[in-house]
């Protein structure tokens, strides 16, 4: 089968170059990439100008303390990613032919993801199991669940639906309550009266760092930020120190308020409710197996779905998580 007109055939030396290249972007320049690639710096310098003279373009901005990608360069970038993700599905699909369709699935989740009873995580997984499938289980922050679904190394993740990425599709399954907290050395902890929005104001909070403020309605900035944490385990550890106050999931929590190591503040009035969902890319055949969880999941789910992640209505705190 020939080439169509005007297209230019991918060759398996490009596809070397290729591979250089994203290195280069994903390492966060030349000289960071060395390691990765395991070549020295002149050699990964000529397969990026050999690149470049492909395609008749520069493809980024390079100095000793310069790494830029140009225009053209941020097309390649992203055509070389799903490039290789398409190359990866390839070989995934073709072995399960030769083993007989054994299947495999690639999940990310959130931590601490156990310890809530509406997570319909492990009631899916148990209808799914049998002998044509492997799974493969990675517990990671919620953005970057998001960034490997979105380049293709997972095939679906459970992540808080704060924001969408663009390229995702998600599909909601059940809601999380999240309050605010104090750890037991707090200045709030052991005092019997409950602060005012104005005192809590004043006091320094744990931030969530995939939390995009201006997609909470009702929400704004915290007056005083002091910490960011991307994980619910590392937002209590930081209010265990006594320095900070934060929001965490109430099934989460509830232990730690039991032994004494959190309180919860403001009681039920507190905090927000937001959505948990599957996320999957957008735009492509959904596999067998993924069809197959994403169906299972909905089954499991034993609660009621919120479709945005909106702040109790009870009392307006002017703080964000």
């Amino acid at each position: 089968m020939s080439t169509p007109t005007g297209a230019t055939p991918v060759t398996d030396f490009d596809l070397k170059l290729l591979r250089v290249f994203k290195a280069i972007v994903e390492e966060g320049g030349l000289k960071a990439a060395q390691s990765a690639l395991d070549v020295s710096l002149p050699t990964i310098s000529k397969q990026l100008s050999d690149l470049e003279a492909r395609f008749g373009v520069r493809l980024c901005q390079r100095g000793a303390r310069q790494f830029e990608l140009t225009a053209p360069g941020e097309i390649i970038y992203k055509a070389a990613v799903d490039l290789f993700a398409g190359i990866e599905r390839f070989q995934r699909e073709t072995d399960q032919v030769r083993r007989g369709q054994r299947g495999e699935l690639r999940i990310g989740i959130m931590d601490n993801t156990i310890s809530d009873p509406n997570c319909p995580l492990v009631g899916a997984l148990q209808t799914l199991q049998g002998s044509d499938l492997q799974l493969r289980l990675a517990v990671l922050d919620p953005d970057s669940v998001q960034q490997r679904v979105a380049d293709g190394r997972l095939d679906v993740g459970l992540v808080p639906l704060y924001r969408r990425w663009p390229g995702l599709d998600y599909r909601t399954l059940y809601a999380e309550r999240m309050h605010l907290y104090c750890g037991s050395s707090h200045a709030l902890f052991a005092r019997e009266a409950e602060p005012d929005e104005l005192e809590l104001a004043t006091y320094a909070f744990v931030e969530h760092g995939y939390v995009d403020g201006q997609s909470l309605a009702g929400f704004s900035a915290p007056a005083k930020t002091g910490a960011t944490a991307w994980q619910v385990e590392a937002v209590a550890i930081l209010l265990m120190t006594g320095s900070f106050l934060g929001y965490l999931p109430r099934h989460y929590a509830a232990p730690l308020e039991r032994e004494g190591r959190l309180r919860r503040l403001l009681g039920a009035k507190s905090g927000y409710q937001s959505s948990v969902a599957a996320v999957f890319k957008s735009g492509q055949q959904q596999s067998r197996l993924l069809k197959r969880l994403l169906t299972a999941l909905e089954n499991a789910c034993t609660c009621d779905v919120v479709e945005d992640p909106r702040p109790l209505p009870v009392v307006a705190i002017d703080l964000a998580p």
